[in-house]
Order: structure tokens, then sequence, then C-alpha cells
């Protein structure tokens, strides 16, 4: 695994070149490896793909999206377009052009499927596809800049555009849209005075409501807040109406500044108007207003999400209802665990598979006898590394590929801290075995099997001297401190077996069990024949007794 401490920060245009941004005619996949993780990350397999589709095609006119859903489990997502200086093809004049960024912050997805498109023009689209290996761990100080985008906005300042977006992690798929204007290279130059400029704007579109993004003003320029409605076309007869105003505030002039609106029981054609507020800018003169695109509200569809949405919950009660009843029935009669609490089946032993860093010679000891005393006391069929010299193969990868696999719990055994390894006397060397980095391979089994269908419990044990690091593998799972912790580490291993079907388990156990039950079989046997014999005779009874 490969765990980048720093800022992950990739220029994908400026940092590359034409090598990510540049047009193809064909699909096509680039390496982003080097964008990632620098000249150092080279591996013999790319960390980052890019899967490039060409500028206005008909693949990418025709992707797939899928509504907007809540995205909040992977990081942010926002757009912020700049202006660069580029010579004309023929005249070589410099002009100023306006390039889209579109900023991916804390990531937390392994693939991003993106696509600009023209509002009114579905042949005029721009597709990516980014691709992180699950081996890389970003770290959620990380950055992702994207720049290759270059829409054509001297021609028409308003042209409006839609950003739909995809993301995709361990924990399920993530969907955005958002729509913009492309605001003209004058907008965002530094020459720009307040009188003249207006903000960028775009829409998030949520399942219920919409969010109105205000990207920060110039340095140069005196904001001091801007005066937001909310605005229907065609309300009435006389055109559009005004349904919503606030006065917001500017804080800072980094961090851009929302505004939301719920649309739910709406229909029509929304939008809003921004209107920056500076000394200049007095009861509606010497200011500019700036109007976000149109987004279309049908009143079928938010009906048809409410009636869903109670459908859902209703079914969802049903559902609960039914299975709770399943259940009981389940564990009546098919549980195995229910049958051995009325039967005299012997339960089957958990197989507990230990894993611990044999640095620390003492420590290694300890476990071996920990170990031990588990499997002999309390009849847990356990594993550990020392059981390899044991097989006949003795091959470290085999016996943990196959203790994985038969594992039911995963036990970490959490030991000293890595100072503690340090040795004064030949007489305390560290152990040198054959068998090292076992509990590294079984670490990567344990991270592997997250994903799985079913599951293996994990659970970390500390000992009193225990004051080393918890792996990143286990670091979420149960803690159990021992002595203190004792009583209740074995009831979790024995799933709250009852005391008899516990003892039962070991050798030593059934042996006592069986003594118990001759005893009271003899000595109940011998007391029947007193009670008869003192029944028969009131003499007899005296001397019995």
């Amino acid at each position: 695994m490969l765990l980048i401490s720093c800022v992950l920060t990739i220029l994908l245009h400026y940092a590359s070149g034409d090598s990510l941004c540049g047009n193809s005619t064909e699909s096509s996949l680039k390496s982003c490896t080097t964008q990632i993780l620098g000249d150092q990350g080279r591996t013999e397999h790319d960390l980052c793909q890019m899967e490039v589709f060409p500028t206005n095609s008909p693949e990418c006119s025709s992707m797939k999206f899928g509504p907007p859903v809540s995205n909040a489990h992977i990081g942010g997502v926002t757009l912020k377009p700049h202006v660069i200086t580029q010579a004309h093809d023929i005249t070589k004049i410099a002009i100023n052009r306006t390039v889209l960024n579109i900023t991916f912050s804390n990531i937390k997805w392994t693939t991003m499927r993106f696509r600009f498109q023209d509002k009114f023009r579905e042949a005029r689209n721009h597709c990516r596809n980014i691709l992180i290996s699950k081996d890389v761990t970003v770290d959620d100080r990380s950055v992702l800049y994207y720049d290759c985008y270059w829409p054509i906005s001297n021609l028409h300042e308003d042209q409006s555009y839609i950003l739909d977006f995809e993301a995709n992690n361990t924990w399920g798929v993530y969907r955005g849209q958002y729509y913009f204007n492309v605001p003209s290279a004058e907008m965002l130059s530094h020459s720009v005075s307040e009188k003249e400029w207006k903000p960028f704007v775009y829409i998030e579109i949520f399942p219920t409501k919409m969010r109105l993004h205000i990207m920060p003003p110039p340095e140069h320029l005196k904001i001091t807040g801007y005066h937001v409605k909310v605005m229907k076309k065609d309300c009435d007869k006389n055109g559009p109406c005004e349904l919503k105003s606030k006065w917001v505030e500017l804080n800072n002039k980094t961090d851009e500044v929302s505004y939301d609106y719920s649309y739910v029981g709406s229909n029509g054609k929304f939008y809003f108007t921004v209107t920056p507020q500076h000394k200049k800018c007095v009861n509606g003169v010497g200011c500019k207003t700036v109007e976000s695109p149109k987004i279309v509200i049908s009143f079928i569809e938010v009906q048809s999400l409410n009636i869903c949405i109670a459908s859902i919950t209703a079914l969802i009660v049903a559902a609960l209802f039914a299975y709770y009843i399943v259940l009981r029935v389940f564990r009546r009669y098919c549980c195995k665990d229910y049958r051995l609490a009325h039967s005299n089946e012997i339960p089957t032993p958990p197989k507990v598979l230990v894993i611990y860093s044999p640095t620390n010679r003492l420590h290694a000891e300890c476990v071996a006898s920990f170990v031990s005393y588990l499997h002999y006391e309390y009849g847990i069929d356990i594993m550990y590394d020392g059981d390899i010299s044991n097989t006949s193969h003795g091959d470290p990868y085999i016996w943990a590929e196959e203790a994985f696999r038969i594992a039911s719990h995963i036990m970490y055994i959490v030991g000293p801290a890595e100072e503690t390894n340090l040795y004064n006397n030949i007489y305390d060397k560290p152990i040198i075995s054959p068998h090292r980095n076992v509990d590294v391979l079984l670490l990567s089994f344990v991270k592997a099997n997250r994903v799985a269908k079913c599951p293996k419990d994990v659970l970390n044990v500390f000992f009193e001297y225990s004051n080393g690091q918890i792996p990143v593998e286990t670091r979420h799972d149960k803690l159990f401190f021992l002595i203190k912790d004792w009583h209740k580490l074995i009831a979790y291993l024995s799933k709250n077996l009852l005391p008899k079907r516990q003892i039962m388990r070991t050798e030593r156990g059934r042996s006592f069990l069986e003594d118990l039950t001759r005893a009271k079989k003899l000595l109940n046997v011998n007391a029947d024949e007193v009670m008869v014999k003192c029944e028969k005779n009131a003499f007899d009874r005296k001397i019995l007794l």
C-alpha cells in the first residue's frame, strides 16, 4: 500500500501538458501516476489512469449518469474559471481565454467519471474518466485540479453548460449535477472594476433542493455582500416573479458563498439572480446583476418523488416487521446456536487465527503461552505462526493462505512499542525466524477481506505491557484489554454459550462432566434404596439412622 502523506496536488493541464489534455480521435487510456506520486512513484503498474474521450463525440453524448443523489461522502467538487493568455493561431495576437477548472478536494473515491455538455447542444461535450488504484491511500488534504476544458465563451457570454459527474468508492455510487454560465474573460481580469464585475455562479442540483454557489470576488474589489433572488420564469402573464429574496454577507474573499432553495411541490422554470453589493451600488443604481441558468422543475417528478418516499417508507416498515417474524421462526427451527442450547450436541469451537509481530522475543513467548492456554483450557481451535514447523510443506505462504481461509475470527495481539525492541545484551537478541513477515502477509489478507460478502470477525487484544501501534487494517475493530476483559473475550469467542457447553469443548471438561453424571446417578440410586427400606420398618429406619 502506498500512503500519500503530503497534499495531493494534480495540475492535469499545466503539469502534464498535452499528454493528458490533448484531443484524440478515439478513446484511449493515459497514465496520470506521475501527476499523483511524482517521479519517485514510478511502478510497473499505473496507479492512476485517465480514460480520454474525443471532444464532441457521440460516445460522450450518450453517456448515462442517472439522477443526482447525495454526494457528501466523496469530498468536495467545485468549479472555478480563470483566464489564460494565448496567441491567436493566425494573427499571433495575444488574447485572453476562459479556462474552466474543476477541483476535487479531500478525495474519497477511486473512480470519477464526468462530462461537460452544452445545455442546448448535446453534441458539444467533453468527457473524462479518472481511475485511482485501490493500492493508493489518498491523504485527506488531497486536492486534484483539472483544467483541460476550454469552452468557447468569447462569442456568447451567457453560454449555459451542464456538468454531470459520478464517483465510486467502497461505500457506493454518488452522482451530482451542476448548471452554470461561462463568464467572459473580462469578468476574471484584474482590471475589472466594481461597477462592471459580475460573479461566476453555478447551481448544484439535489433531489429536493437547489444550491447556489457564488465564486469569491477578485482581491482588489471591495464587495461587501450579495443580494440573492429566487425567480420563476412565466409566473403569470406579467412575466417572471420573485419567489424569495435574501441579503448574503461576504465574510471573507477566499471561500465560496452558497444559498439553498427547496423546490418541493413546485413546477416551472426557476433561476437565481445575484447582485454584488459595494459602495457604488445604491438602490439598484450602479449595480450589475448576473442570472444563473434556468432549471426546469416538473411537478410530476416532485409528486412522484413524494409518493415514492412514502411508499418506500411503508415498505421498509412492513419489511422490518416481516423480517422480525421470519427471524424468530428461523432462530427457533433452523439456527444452530438455538438448537445447541436445547440439545446435547457439542458446539464446534471457533477457528481463531492469531496475528502478531514477532520482533520482540518476550512478546512472542507470551503469545505462545496465551495460545496454548486458550486451546487446552477452553477448547478453542487456535492457529498462529508457530504451527508452520508442524506442517509437511513448511511453507509460510501456503500455511497463511489456508489458515486465513478456514478461520472464523482474526485476533491481532498488540505488542510493545518499537523502541522497546532495542536490546542491551546478546541474550536478548530479537527472534530471527525464517517465518518473518508472516504478520504482514496476514494483515494484507485482512485488508482484502473487508470487501468480501462474508467478512471475518476481527478483534485486537492488548496485554498489560502492550503500548505499540494498532495496524491500519484492524484499527477500527473490537478491543479487549487483558486481564481486565478476560471474561468478555471468552464470551465473545464462545458466542455466550452456556457454561456446560463451554466445558464440553475440552477433553478435561468432558471427563469432569462424565464424573459428575456418574456420581449423581449412583448417589440418587443409593438414596432411593434407603427410603424404600425405611418405609418397610420403623425399626430398620432407626438402625439405618
